[in-house]
């Protein structure tokens, strides 16, 4: 038995029990964010149009697939723009590319995790990045193994740089290295952020470029602008990720 059409501004929409079916199926977190998207194309079919690819035409309308440049989802629907309706057909998961995020910090800079940590969810909870810190270790774990697996799998690594962190002997001699040789020699993408003043200049980090100002670390800034640099930050972590 065919749903209910829901009504709109614009069109009136419905789903296909298949693309129901697919539609509770899919990650929770995701489920809010494809509804806004379904509103938004009720609204506006022709919103997006780099968004659209037409799959061709019948007698019911226009077949049209929809990929979000942010999600990983994709839509297939068919709009009868006589009749100003949309039916729904297929919800996919798109598969994406997983960026394992490695991030080295010294525990004296716990703080500025938390506020990395904090601006990364939104990249999380799109499936984009999955970040691991030593944090993650639970009670009883072999610390050390558990670190050595995180490092094998990092697909990019974000170093939060200050005085503490160059000066931890084991971040020198446990961490950076096997990163570093891993940038070289297999594409690792590396990205260090200024947390504090530094002699950053004078270590094994000072040829690649910083995430932000080091001129200007994220201690130095008040919070209004230092929320506009880890926008920033998101920002360049977002696109490296997309890569």
């Amino acid at each position: 038995m065919p749903e209910t059409p829901v009504e709109s501004a614009e069109y009136a929409y419905a789903y296909t029990a298949e693309a129901r079916q697919l539609r509770d199926q899919l990650p929770s977190e995701l489920l809010p964010k494809l509804l806004n998207v379904i509103d938004d194309l009720a609204s506006n079919p022709d919103a997006y149009p780099l968004r659209v690819q037409s799959l061709g035409k019948d007698a019911s309308g226009e077949l049209i697939k929809y990929v979000h440049p942010d999600l990983p989802v994709e839509i297939t629907y068919q709009i009868d723009r006589t009749n100003h309706k949309i039916r729904f057909i297929h919800f996919a998961n798109r598969i994406v590319v997983l960026k394992r995020v490695f991030v080295s910090y010294s525990h004296d800079d716990d703080r500025w995790l938390a506020e990395l940590k904090k601006f990364l969810k939104p990249l999380v909870d799109q499936g984009l990045l999955n970040t691991w810190d030593d944090k993650k270790i639970l009670a009883g774990a072999n610390w050390q193994s558990e670190i050595e697996k995180a490092l094998q799998s990092a697909s990019m690594a974000i170093f939060l740089v200050s005085q503490s962190f160059l000066a931890s002997d084991f971040i020198a001699q446990q961490e950076l290295p096997p990163l570093l040789e891993k940038a070289k020699n297999s594409g690792l993408t590396i990205m260090w952020i200024a947390v504090s003043a530094s002699t950053v200049n004078d270590s094994v980090l000072k040829t690649y470029q910083a995430a932000n100002d080091p001129e200007h670390p994220l201690d130095d800034l008040p919070k209004p602008q230092r929320n506009k640099v880890l926008v920033d930050i998101y920002d360049k972590i977002k696109k490296a990720a997309a890569v």
